[in-house]
């Protein structure tokens, strides 16, 4: 990516400092200080994007030692809260976290109770063919057009025979109904188990199989159908349906994201 030229970073407006609010006194640990910025971040008083003075700075308002004040960025860090740029114009951001970030943590629990695959899948068939009957009921025409849209990525994955694409686009069709379908709090929880399935097939190496591939294709279809005639029973029995046919896959295969190194 070419740099932009020195002039240009001269003429640039400086960006808003954010200056997080200093932890009670005599609270000197990375822990606290990495509380006090998380709280601040989750009430909102920090938002995403939002840049930390130098670490100087923070040294002197949280009153702590430059190691500390590392330690706590690196604490915020691991949890997707801070991201630190190095240069010039670098520094301690606020970031948010992603339903991936999230995900490999919920995956990292899940591995290490050796909950099974099909138990993981249980849950999220006891979830999906609700939302999908919520969707049906609740859709908008901009709804159904943006579901449609990934199910004809999805078919055009399907017709180039491209397994990893169709993968990816069939992931998508699932994230699509989730956002559709009302819940917020409902729609995270099937976000992170679609996510864990699917980073699953993406490092076993397991996808669909063309004839599979072609099958699915042809249930979102008949979904869509079933939601643009509000058609809520027969819309969350399709998508049951539409689930069991990939259940078989899962058996007792252990969640399994993080295998030793070298496998």
């Amino acid at each position: 990516m070419p740099r932009e030229p020195a002039a240009r970073h001269r003429d640039r407006a400086p960006e808003p400092v954010r200056i997080p609010r200093r932890v009670a006194r005599g609270a000197r640990t990375s822990e606290l200080v990495a509380s006090s910025i998380r709280s601040q971040i989750a009430r909102g008083e920090l938002r995403p994007g939002d840049r930390f003075p130098t670490e100087d700075e923070l040294m002197e308002v949280f009153g702590i030692a430059r190691s500390t004040l590392r330690e706590a960025l690196r604490i915020l860090e691991s949890e997707g809260l801070v991201t630190v740029l190095r240069g010039r114009h670098g520094g301690p951001r606020v970031t948010r976290p992603t339903v991936e970030h999230i995900a490999r943590m919920f995956a990292l629990l899940l591995q290490m109770e050796g909950v099974p695959m099909n138990d993981l899948y249980a849950a999220r068939a006891a979830i999906e063919p609700w939302r999908a009957r919520m969707f049906a009921e609740s859709r908008t025409p901009e709804a159904l057009a943006d579901f449609r849209a990934a199910v004809d990525a999805a078919a055009a994955a399907a017709h180039a025979e491209d397994g990893a694409a169709f993968g990816d686009a069939a992931a998508l069709v699932h994230d699509k109904l989730f956002e559709h379908a009302g819940n917020a709090s409902m729609a995270l929880f099937a976000r992170l188990l679609s996510e864990v399935v699917s980073e699953f097939y993406r490092r076993s190496g397991q996808v669909a199989g063309s004839t599979e591939r072609k099958r699915a294709v042809r249930s979102y279809r008949k979904f869509c159908r079933l939601v643009e005639a509000r058609d809520a029973d027969a819309a969350e029995a399709h998508w049951r349906l539409q689930m069991s046919h990939t259940a078989k896959a899962f058996l007792e295969h252990p969640v399994e994201l993080f295998p030793e190194p070298g496998r």
